[in-house]
């Protein structure tokens, strides 16, 4: 790999609502692999929640401003934030090669993502355009993920690298119902993120 160029993590999602899990995992990227920055990126449109609605991609994209103001290495890209159509990732690999030809991204991935990566839009693409990071938990299979990668690396070339991730069982999905319930969720979000929703009652309704 060219060492001078900037090493930026791209963490990709809804991000509905970004939550402390999130920020964990950029940390641990950013630590294990000294990477320079890591960028956030909602995704306005993604082809894999077709049926599915999301709070609007600019409350998003507020809310990941509030949950980084802090954090000098967390950046918000918006790049998949608009248009109508489908975002995938290989077009936005190449739309970031192409504005920041002296920059080497780290894609930062789910395990569980090894696994459908064969089904993804253009893998080989990807491959060639950032180093994957699959993030493993403790609990997970780590020689059966060690298979997947080899496997994927003789397919399609792909470097990948295992990403430790911090063991925190904290989805976006459950976060959205306990707020509905008008449950407590001031451990899994940012205070900034968490005071947000309730001033803009977001996820309240089955709507958001």
């Amino acid at each position: 790999m060219d060492g001078n160029k900037r090493q930026i993590g791209i963490m990709g999602g809804t991000f509905d609502p970004v939550h402390n899990a999130h920020l964990a995992l950029a940390k641990q990227a950013y630590e294990q692999y000294g990477l320079d920055e890591i960028w956030m990126l909602p995704n306005g449109n993604p082809p894999h929640k077709k049926d599915t609605q999301q709070a609007d991609v600019e409350y998003r994209m507020q809310m990941i401003r509030l949950a980084i103001q802090k954090i000098p290495y967390l950046k918000l890209c918006d790049l998949e934030c608009f248009g109508e159509s489908y975002h995938y990732t290989y077009k936005t690999l190449q739309k970031l090669h192409k504005k920041y030809p002296n920059a080497l991204f780290y894609f930062i991935m789910g395990a569980d993502s090894l696994f459908e990566f064969d089904g993804w839009r253009e893998p080989e693409i990807i491959s060639k355009e950032c180093v994957l990071l699959a993030a493993v938990r403790d609990h997970c299979h780590k020689e059966e993920i060690q298979e997947k990668i080899r496997e994927l690396k003789d397919r399609y070339g792909a470097d990948i690298r295992i990403l430790n991730t911090p063991n925190m069982d904290i989805a976006s999905e459950d976060i959205r119902g306990r707020i509905q319930h008008e449950e407590c969720t001031s451990y899994l979000l940012p205070t900034a993120v968490e005071d947000y929703i309730q001033k803009h009652g977001l996820y309240r309704t089955e709507d958001k």
